[in-house]
Parts: C-alpha cells; sequence; structure tokens
C-alpha cells in the first residue's frame, strides 16, 4: 500500500510537471501567433519581449503565492527565450534601443532580477545558477551591442570602433570578477554563477577577439591619429588582455603559469602588430600581408623591436636570477639573428639594413654587458640558507 501511494505521488508529481510546460507552450505559442499578425514586423521583436516579461511576471507572482516550483522553474526561461530573440534579430546595423526596444529589453532585465530576487527560496539551485549565468551573459550582450553601435556613429568605415564596441563591457566585467572585492546583489546570491560561469566563455571570447583585432585592425580610428600604444584599439586590446591573463590567473590553476604564457604569447604579437601598424600609418605601407612582409622598414623595426622585448626579458631574469625567462629572451635574440640573415641581407643595399644591423648590434653588446646568464640555482631556489662553509674542529691539545 505505501508503495503505491509513493507511486501515486510520484505520478502525479511528473503529471503536474509536463502540463505546466504545455500550458506554457500553449501560451507562448498563442502570443506569438497574435504578435505576428497584427504587429509590424519592425516592432515585433520589442513586443515579444514585452509579452514574455509580463508573462513571467505573471507566472512568478503566481508561485510565489502558491507556492508552485515548477512554475517558478519555468519563469527562469526568460533570459533563454530572450537571447534566442536578440539573436534572430541580430544584423549588421542592428542596436537593441531602436524600435522601442530600450522598453522592452528593460522589461525583460526588470522582471529577471526581481524573478532572481523574489523566487530565490522557491527555485532549485542548480535553476537559480543557470538563470544568474545566462542573464549576466544577456545583459552583457544586449549593453556591448548598444555600445557597438554608438561606436559605429564615429564613422562610416569599418575601423578600430567597431572592433572595441565589442570589448569594453566584457573586459570590465571580467576585470571585476578578477578583483578581491565582494560584489553585492546579485553576486552576492551565486558568486560561482558569476565569477565562473559568465566569465570563462567571456574570457575565452575576449582571448579570441584579441587575436582577431590584433590581426585584421589596421587600427585607424578617425578622426583621431594613430599613435603607437596609446590609441583606441591598442588600449582596448590591453584591457581586454589585462581582464583574461587576470581571470586566468585566479581561477585557472592548470597548466601551470597559464597566465603568463598567454599574456607573454599575445604581448609578442600585440607589438609585432603595432609595428606594422605603425609602418601603414606613417609610411603609407598598405595594409595587407605581401606589402607588409616585403617592406624592409616593417623588417628593420621588427629586428629592433624584438631585440628590446629580447633585452627586457634577459635583464628581467637576470635581476630575478630566472633562467627560464632569460633563456626566453636568448631564444628571442636567437629569432632575430637569424631573420637578420635571411630577410635583411637578402635586400641589396638600403638604409633599413644598415639601421637594422646596427641597432640590433648595439642592443646585443648592452645584453651581453647588463644581463650575463644568472646562475642555475640560487638559495632560494635549493631551500638554504646561505650561511658560513664548514668549520674545522678545534685543536686538541
Amino acid at each position: 500500500m505505501f508503495r503505491f501511494n509513493t507511486l501515486m505521488i510520484i505520478d502525479q508529481k511528473i503529471a503536474r510537471t509536463v502540463l505546466t510546460i504545455w500550458g506554457a507552450i500553449w501560451w507562448a505559442a498563442s502570443l506569438i501567433s497574435v504578435v505576428q499578425l497584427y504587429a509590424p514586423n519592425s516592432v515585433q521583436t520589442p513586443l515579444l519581449l514585452i509579452a514574455a516579461a509580463l508573462s513571467v511576471a505573471i507566472w512568478a507572482v503566481l508561485a510565489l503565492r502558491l507556492h508552485w516550483p515548477d512554475l517558478a522553474v519555468l519563469c527562469s526561461v526568460l533570459t533563454p527565450v530572450s537571447a534566442l530573440l536578440l539573436l534572430g534579430s541580430l544584423s549588421e546595423h542592428y542596436h537593441p534601443a531602436a524600435n522601442w526596444g530600450w522598453l522592452a529589453w528593460a522589461a525583460v532585465f526588470a522582471v529577471h532580477l526581481l524573478t532572481l530576487l523574489y523566487l530565490a527560496d522557491t527555485l532549485p539551485i542548480l535553476a537559480q545558477r543557470i538563470a544568474h549565468t545566462t542573464g549576466c551573459l544577456l545583459i552583457i550582450a544586449v549593453l556591448a551591442l548598444e555600445l557597438r553601435f554608438g561606436l559605429l556613429q564615429l564613422s562610416e568605415s569599418y575601423n578600430a570602433w567597431r572592433w572595441l564596441g565589442w570589448a569594453i563591457l566584457p573586459s570590465l566585467f571580467l576585470l571585476a570578477m578578477s578583483s578581491e572585492r565582494q560584489w553585492p546583489w546579485p553576486v552576492k546570491a551565486c558568486p560561482e554563477a558569476y565569477h565562473v560561469g559568465a566569465a570563462a566563455p567571456l574570457a575565452a571570447l575576449m582571448l579570441a577577439w584579441f587575436w582577431l583585432a590584433n590581426t585584421f585592425s589596421d587600427g585607424a580610428a578617425e578622426p583621431l591619429p594613430y599613435i603607437p600604444l596609446i590609441n583606441p584599439l591598442e588600449i582596448g586590446l590591453l584591457l581586454a588582455l589585462a581582464g583574461v591573463c587576470l581571470w586566468i590567473r585566479k581561477y585557472l590553476t592548470r597548466p601551470r603559469n597559464a597566465a603568463l604564457l598567454v599574456a607573454g604569447a599575445s604581448l609578442f604579437a600585440l607589438v609585432t602588430a603595432m609595428v606594422m601598424r605603425t609602418a601603414h600609418h606613417w609610411a603609407d605601407v598598405p595594409w595587407n600581408t605581401g606589402a607588409l612582409l616585403d617592406s624592409m622598414r616593417v623588417q628593420a623595426g621588427l629586428s629592433i623591436v624584438w631585440t628590446l622585448m629580447a633585452l627586457a626579458l634577459m635583464i628581467g631574469g637576470h635581476m630575478r636570477s630566472n633562467r627560464e625567462l632569460w633563456l626566453g629572451g636568448a631564444a628571442l635574440i636567437g629569432v632575430v639573428v637569424i631573420k637578420l640573415f635571411f630577410v635583411e641581407l637578402s635586400n641589396r643595399g638600403g638604409m633599413e639594413r644598415i639601421v637594422s644591423f646596427i641597432g640590433v648590434g648595439i642592443l646585443l653588446l648592452v645584453v651581453g654587458y647588463f644581463a650575463p646568464l644568472p646562475p642555475k640555482h640560487s638559495a632560494r631556489e635549493v631551500g638554504e640558507e646561505p650561511g658560513p662553509g664548514p668549520t674545522a674542529a678545534p685543536d686538541t691539545l
């Protein structure tokens, strides 16, 4: 008898859940049909967002008053549904605030946050984490799209402003999540959802954005002139890289020194592309791979800048008694020397070749004087305290 009653209770719970989902599907299908039949195409997405927000608000009130867990879980679908509507509306010139979109997205975000606040005791832990994560990503995506559209108005051509619109807000979010500060609600309510669940995909996206923007953007940001390192594109690249590396250092413990490897490779790529962008803007070298690699001004600049980077690594390794850092700089010196013989020497004549050889030679002399190879082991690495040598036994009479 007890087993029969238990099975009946389980069947009732399953039936209640299925009926709740079925009713929500009918509700959504009816709203979609009405909007598609009677609303103009330009305002269909905002109207569907407002309808979804009002529906979830009603469901949340009912779930709170009736203590209805299934309906409370159903309220967490607001952000995934809104994300699908956002994806369906994307176009080159789309911005979320158009055609009453500002009102629709404000309603979605308000209902989402109020639902998280008042249904916290009703929602299961997993549903809360998913809702916090998807809501955070959706808010950042919508605001980033709007910021990108605003930056698009600064120039008609496809330049650095368009690249920056994607990265500023996610990078600031990564920096915030990497700090030691205790953030208030909603981060405090579910820290893992923000520090890891939302930040991990954003870190991957920002690292991909860094390499794409650094590779394909020429750094033009009219009406501002191009100045190396203090132009909008490269400031944005450094901001994104700082957010990614700080997050990796705090939350990604394996592989060891992952943040250092990512930072080193990315900074090397940034400096290399910066030399090419400088040649493009200051020496009128066309922005294409063939022209840049054939330009001896670019090649001479790369040789000198790479040697400066190697010098910094070797001096830093010498001062910190870090052989790995010093050897990394020595390897880069080797790459520069090979490049001098196979690239610069292939150019017959030219002031650029002379400047390249003289500049690299002077820097190599500086390396040899200021940054000799550090010792293989230091007392700190061995774990022994430096002290006096063995003391001879006293003479005995």
